[in-house]
């Protein structure tokens, strides 16, 4: 698995109660999907880079 971020996870826990389910889904299917992303913050949003900005 890539490299985590524990500020991602405190972005989503501080989100809407609506969207966090959400954000959790997609952390994980990109994590599913390339091993090698790494998770972090930019722009104060969560950002996935595998070779540059991924999503």
């Amino acid at each position: 698995m890539g490299k985590k971020d524990n500020r991602v996870d405190v972005y989503i826990a501080k989100a809407a109660p609506f969207a966090q389910p959400i954000l959790n889904h997609l952390s994980e299917l990109v994590h599913k999907a390339c091993l090698d992303v790494e998770e972090t913050i930019k722009w104060s949003f969560p950002n996935f880079n595998y070779k540059g900005t991924f999503c």
